[in-house]
């Protein structure tokens, strides 16, 4: 009876806990007419005695002091998360995010050197090793645009691919999106093992090929002026890089997910086909056509909530033979 207690009152205080934050970052986010913005401090630090790490009341703060040019109470505010917090690398990674990073004024060597710090205690965060490599690329395209310094294109370009690297050795599906800048880098440093690597390879990690989202001038290989990551097309301001495929791709998969859909691929025992529809206002439709040794299926299926404003999941299917 006693341990049957004691579950319940975890339950209720983690509930209890979820409603509590729930209810401060609406608070914190949510702004009436006439309403001074910048006035909700103290709702950003009670929301940080419960969450200690609450990237809204972070995000909120950071904001606040760097609008009224406040950056030394940034750094401080930041020294104190990270003392408060030894073993966390977030701290570090929540400094160096880029929004935060430009409110504080920090320039790529601080963000980089943060990063690190948050690197040496964990060397697994996938957002530090990106964020480092993604950093390091960026200076490497700034400095072929500006200077062109040898010595400096050498040193961004080979510390990208180390962590770019790391990733991939971490998680074989990163080899399918960061094969874009490896393969530029590697045409920078002429490196021919990066480019037998990474030329050919076409495993796909998700419901389809980023290279169907991904859309490059015909030269990104050896433009070294290109942001293949970042990349927006100056004539039409289209943004077609590879973050932007993965922002995409994602968004496709979660209703793909609910839906229950699996990966069309050359693996499946059926023969499939299927039209995908994501109607603005309601809710998502899948209509799929299966083959299976002649045995012919129409099936679809629909949603019953939409991804983004709630959790959404699979309500209805229907099939004819």
């Amino acid at each position: 009876m006693k341990k049957i207690l004691t579950g319940l009152f975890l339950l209720i205080s983690i509930i209890s806990f979820s409603q509590t934050v729930k209810e401060l970052e609406y608070e914190l986010s949510y702004f009436k007419s006439g309403e001074e913005w910048g006035n909700k401090k103290e709702i950003a630090f009670k929301l940080l005695e419960i969450d200690k790490l609450n990237t809204n009341a972070i995000d909120y703060l950071v904001e606040v002091y760097g609008r009224n040019n406040q950056k030394d109470s940034i750094s401080l505010f930041f020294e104190r998360l990270i003392k408060e917090n030894p073993k966390s690398p977030e701290p570090y990674i929540l400094r160096a995010r880029e929004r935060n990073a430009h409110f504080a004024g920090l320039t790529y060597s601080q963000q980089i050197n943060f990063l690190k710090e948050a690197y040496e205690i964990d060397s697994t965060n996938t957002e530090a090793i990106y964020t480092l490599s993604k950093l390091y690329y960026e200076l490497f395209i700034q400095e072929f645009i500006k200077n062109k310094k040898r010595a400096n294109l050498i040193h961004y370009s080979t510390n990208s691919i180390q962590y770019f690297f790391i990733l991939c050795n971490q998680n074989k599906s990163y080899k399918e999106t960061l094969k874009f800048p490896l393969l530029q880098l590697a045409n920078y440093l002429g490196d021919a093992n990066i480019k037998k690597l990474y030329e050919n390879y076409q495993v796909q990690s998700s419901y389809f090929p980023i290279s169907a989202f991904v859309d490059l001038p015909n030269n990104w290989q050896t433009n070294f002026a290109i942001n293949v990551i970042d990349f927006v097309s100056g004539s039409e301001l289209k943004v077609s890089g590879v973050e932007s495929a993965i922002f995409h791709i994602n968004w496709y998969a979660k209703h793909l997910e609910a839906l229950e859909e699996p990966v069309l691929s050359d693996s499946l025992q059926t023969r499939l086909f299927r039209f995908t529809w994501l109607r603005t206002f309601h809710n998502p439709i899948v209509i799929g056509l299966e083959n299976n040794n002649d045995s012919i299926i129409l099936y679809w299926k629909y949603a019953m909530e939409l991804v983004g404003m709630s959790q959404e999941r699979l309500l209805k299917i229907k099939a004819k033979h």
